[in-house]
């Protein structure tokens, strides 16, 4: 039995709040490839979408890094089979021709996800990806993304901060 029902989310819960974020959004992107330096600070644009009947909302975004064009698509999503967040995100510069999935519980406070990728080097560990999306009002959300080291150290990565248009 579900343990939310998907319609009572739909009306007032967090299928509802996912819906909230609908719009197009502007702002800015900042990018970290070593912990406390800011390698780039770009403009960025992004259209948030809700799809498949309200049950996940589609996220595309452009921008730069570094001068040169990034673009990806973030899917999420509320299971509410086992009250987790998830999503699946593609991007044109961080992730190669990789699919990260991740998952995290649900909190009041923001959506809190947490991925894993392979570095390619051999005899690692596989590194974390961990992306919280904070609404501050309904025209300013924080997308941060933190590289999880296997030693469960963290450090930012990226951040977005956008306003809608």
């Amino acid at each position: 039995m579900a343990k939310y029902k998907f319609s009572e989310s739909l009306s007032s819960g967090v299928h509802k709040q996912l819906r909230e974020l609908e719009g197009e959004w502007q702002g800015t992107a900042k990018t970290w490839f070593e912990p406390g330096i800011l390698a780039d600070e770009s403009p960025v644009s992004g259209k948030i979408t809700s799809i498949l009947g309200g049950r996940f909302i589609l996220h595309e975004y452009k921008g730069s890094i570094e001068s040169k064009p990034l673009e990806g698509i973030n899917i999420i999503g509320f299971d509410c089979m086992t009250g987790k967040f998830q999503s699946a995100w593609v991007d044109s510069f961080h992730m190669g021709t990789a699919i990260m999935i991740s998952e995290g519980k649900q909190s009041n406070e923001k959506l809190d996800v947490t991925g894993y990728y392979d570095t390619n080097e051999e005899g690692t560990e596989k590194w974390g990806w961990r992306t919280e999306l904070k609404v501050v009002d309904t025209n300013n959300i924080i997308l941060t993304s933190y590289n999880v080291m296997p030693t469960g150290e963290e450090a930012k990565a990226t951040e977005i901060n956008y306003n809608r248009k």
